[in-house]
């Protein structure tokens, strides 16, 4: 059971207390090895995602990323955008990004990356339109034509945003499989 604690201004924060040992941890990267994940997770009963997961965390953190974390850690404003702007030209898995900079898994950026995302809409909208506004049904030609105009409107997500009446983070999403593709 974790520990809630009562922080200044009314807010919560659970306390961490991590399920596994790094040495247990390590044991099952080095198992789902010889076995394979999907077979590991169903002996250990743990999922896949938290195997692989692991192995990235080892993969580029080595031991210490394994260790249980009993508290969180504190990150500067300036540090959250420039990962967020890295990863944005990036051609990264979300989850293999944060890791690789030292995060412990994807959450953590991808609320980093919302929260940037609504900042620069509360910077540059009308007024007319709600960042966390929902966006709507769009057909695979109406997305391509959103993505074509948005091409030549220097990639500003927040006019086709706008202009289309669909949800930033659709065109960001629409964008970012057009370039990979």
């Amino acid at each position: 059971m974790k520990k809630i604690h009562c922080m200044p201004g009314g807010h919560f924060h659970m306390g961490r207390k991590s399920k596994y040992s790094a040495d247990f941890k390590l044991m099952i990267i080095h198992e789902a090895e010889t076995l394979g994940i999907t077979r590991t997770s169903r002996l250990y009963s743990i999922s896949d995602h938290t195997i692989r997961t692991w192995k990235l965390i080892y993969k580029y953190q080595g031991i210490q990323g394994l260790e249980p974390t009993h508290s969180n850690n504190t990150y500067s404003r300036e540090y959250k955008a420039s990962l967020v702007e890295e990863y944005q030209k990036s051609d990264e898995k979300l989850e293999e990004f944060a890791i690789r900079h030292g995060l412990r898994g994807r959450t953590q950026l991808s609320q980093w990356i919302m929260g940037y995302n609504e900042s620069i809409l509360e910077d540059h909208r009308s007024g007319k339109r709600d960042s966390r506004m929902k966006g709507r049904k769009t057909t695979f030609d109406e997305r391509l034509e959103i993505i074509e105009q948005l091409i030549r409107h220097n990639v500003d997500y927040n006019w086709a945003a706008e202009h289309y009446n669909v949800s930033y983070n659709q065109v960001y999403g629409w964008y970012r499989k057009y370039t990979r593709s």
